[in-house]
């Protein structure tokens, strides 16, 4: 099982910081998935989020119940 407990993510811009992400709780068991929205809602950063290609500002990611929070790709590619 795949959870986002309270994931903020934001960016900085030129002159201020853009919220991307806001306290995004998600659980996911076993089987097919798919994330829907607009444009611009947060679908690819909340996929690089749990794959390690970013790191969330706040919150934790758990993976069978391991916090993979600060794994980095390859660790978290080796546990499945």
């Amino acid at each position: 099982m795949l959870k986002l407990e309270n994931i903020s993510f934001e960016v900085e811009t030129e002159d201020t910081h853009k919220g991307i992400l806001k306290n995004i709780n998600l659980e996911i068991d076993d089987g097919f998935v798919a994330i829907t929205g607009p444009n611009g809602g947060g679908k690819s950063t909340i996929a690089k989020i749990i794959m390690g290609i970013e790191k969330p500002d706040s919150g934790k990611i758990i993976f069978n119940g391991e916090d993979i929070t600060n794994k980095t790709i390859s660790e978290r590619a080796n546990m499945g």
